[in-house]
């Protein structure tokens, strides 16, 4: 089963966080609080009442940004989305705590001017690239599981989820459906152990994929069964193609003993007919392919 982490920021999180995450986390707070106090102490104190209204909107823009930052330590981001957000976000609120004590007290003008807003724009600037490469990383992810969601894990082509999709909203009709399944596979496995029965199903997922041009589809459906998809209605140049995959598959040796034989049902699809259906028809074919001999191909009537 896969596990799923789910983001929280419940402080309770600290505790399991990275030493370094630790480290921000608390660098961040000792330093505003030392700084206030600091300021609150040592600078002339201005007249709260006439500056409430720029007092509480900076409040709320560092509050803010302490959360996005602790939503950052709480995250599993890449490692350069994690370093530039945490430093810009960790910039920014050194400025913007700056600027919330300018609406109390009386700074220095280097502090009010040059230190606030060089703190605030330098961080402003690396959040941004952060997030950046946080929409990179995050997207990075999306591809690979939509990637995962339609390839096979072992054979690298397609799989069922993707053939039974592409085969559905294929405009093409009638199409024909291909059902290969290796022969005897079950003794290979038996007589020489999976890794080689899984080297099997890869050199034939490979060469078949090779062989499958333009529209035509191919795909492992489970198993040591795969599926072909041919946009075509013509069954003469279908018998021909199920003959050449019979033929490749000789081409491939079970440990220099024999070569690996494959049969294969055909169906056609009738006017309107699901896609369930021509499956079946398939499956059945290969039935009668595998009852009269195997190493041969059935069209299904």
């Amino acid at each position: 089963m896969i596990e799923t982490v789910k983001l929280t920021v419940k402080l309770s999180n600290f505790y399991k966080m990275p030493l370094i995450n630790k480290v921000l986390s608390l660098a961040l707070l000792i330093y505003i609080a030392i700084f206030s106090a600091y300021s609150l102490t040592s600078f002339p104190p201005l007249q709260v009442q006439n500056n409430v209204y720029g007092f509480t909107t900076d409040f709320i823009n560092l509050t803010v940004i302490i959360f996005l930052f602790w939503m950052v330590q709480c995250s599993e981001l890449s490692k350069k989305a994690y370093i530039f957000s945490s430093f810009g976000l960790l910039l920014w609120s050194i400025g913007t705590t700056a600027d919330v004590l300018d609406e109390l007290v009386v700074q220095p003008y280097w502090v009010s001017v040059y230190f606030e807003d060089l703190c605030r724009t330098s961080g402003m600037l690396l959040t941004s690239y952060g997030l950046f490469k946080t929409m990179r990383f995050v997207q990075s992810i999306n591809n690979r599981l939509a990637r995962e969601l339609i390839i096979d894990d072992l054979t690298k082509v397609h799989n069922r989820r993707y053939f039974y999709q592409h085969a559905k909203g294929a405009q093409h009709s009638p199409y024909v459906i291909l059902i290969i399944d290796i022969d005897h596979f079950k003794a290979i496995n038996d007589e020489f152990g999976h890794d080689v029965g899984d080297s099997i199903l890869q050199q034939l997922a490979t060469t078949y994929n090779n062989a499958f041009e333009g529209n035509a589809q191919f795909a492992r459906l489970g198993g040591e069964e795969f599926g072909g998809y041919l946009p075509t209605s013509n069954i003469e140049q279908v018998s021909e193609f199920c003959q050449q995959l019979i033929d490749l598959a000789h081409t491939i040796n079970v440990k220099n003993t024999r070569h690996l034989t494959v049969s294969i049902g055909v169906a056609k699809q009738t006017p309107n007919e699901p896609l369930d259906k021509v499956m079946k028809r398939a499956d059945q074919a290969l039935y009668v392919a595998k009852k009269t001999g195997r190493d041969r191909f059935e069209v299904a009537p």
